[in-house]
């Protein structure tokens, strides 16, 4: 009985990723950008790995921006504005790769914002994927003036409790993390250990800012509990 369960679950399984046929390069994409940029541009890719070419289907499910905030997304061959109620059909060749850029204007309007979307073959609906595109304008801050002999590792990424960090160089001025608008949530002791504890933290993504004399170097890190 429990050889016929196993070969049953193998079977679904192979039969679901046969029909799935396609991977996604990042369902959770994030890259900022400073107020004075004007827009960010987010990436993530779809590959078909059928073996016949295909046609998917992007929609928007929700936003989670400033309301000045316009939102855009290009394919490889098209670009759409996007609003609620977004949908379109994309086609993507046996063994090609569809780029997608989610762009944020921002309207002279500092803040963060994330667009959710669904992808999934037509047809198989049940099998779609979900893709986050996140970015943030700080009006100020959050630029990497680095020194060329500053740089960081931290670990584990995401984290839940304790952040371990390791540094090209210990001679540094201050640590702290800051949140996606710049500010900063929590100062660190550096001088006491590597390890830092960031459990009272929310889920979400930060920046573990190095200082040292004039220069900075953030390094981004996910809390995920």
């Amino acid at each position: 009985m429990h050889r016929i369960f196993l070969l049953l679950f193998v079977f679904v399984s192979v039969q679901t990723w046969a029909q799935k046929a396609y991977t996604i390069s990042n369902k959770n994409a994030f890259a900022w950008a400073p107020l004075a940029n004007g827009e960010a541009n987010v990436h993530s890719s779809l590959t078909n790995t059928s073996t016949t070419d295909t046609s998917f289907h992007i929609q928007l499910i929700n936003t989670n921006m400033p309301s000045a905030w316009l939102l855009g997304i290009c394919s490889d061959a098209s670009c759409f504005s996007v609003s609620t109620g977004f949908s379109e059909d994309f086609n993507t060749g046996l063994g090609k790769t569809t780029d997608f850029k989610c762009t944020f204007s921002f309207n002279n309007t500092a803040g963060s914002g994330c667009a959710r979307f669904l992808i999934y073959r037509r047809s198989m609906l049940s099998l779609g994927d979900t893709v986050t595109f996140c970015t943030n304008a700080p009006a100020t801050g959050l630029n990497n003036n680095v020194t060329k002999n500053l740089s960081a590792s931290i670990s584990p990424n995401p984290v839940k409790n304790d952040l371990v960090l390791v540094l090209s160089d210990n001679n540094i001025s201050a640590l702290s993390i800051i949140n996606l608008v710049g500010q900063e949530v929590k100062e660190l002791d550096f001088k006491s250990g590597k390890t830092f504890d960031v459990s009272g933290l929310p889920n979400g993504i930060y920046f573990l800012r190095i200082t040292k004399g004039d220069a900075s170097y953030n390094k981004k890190f996910i809390i995920s509990k």
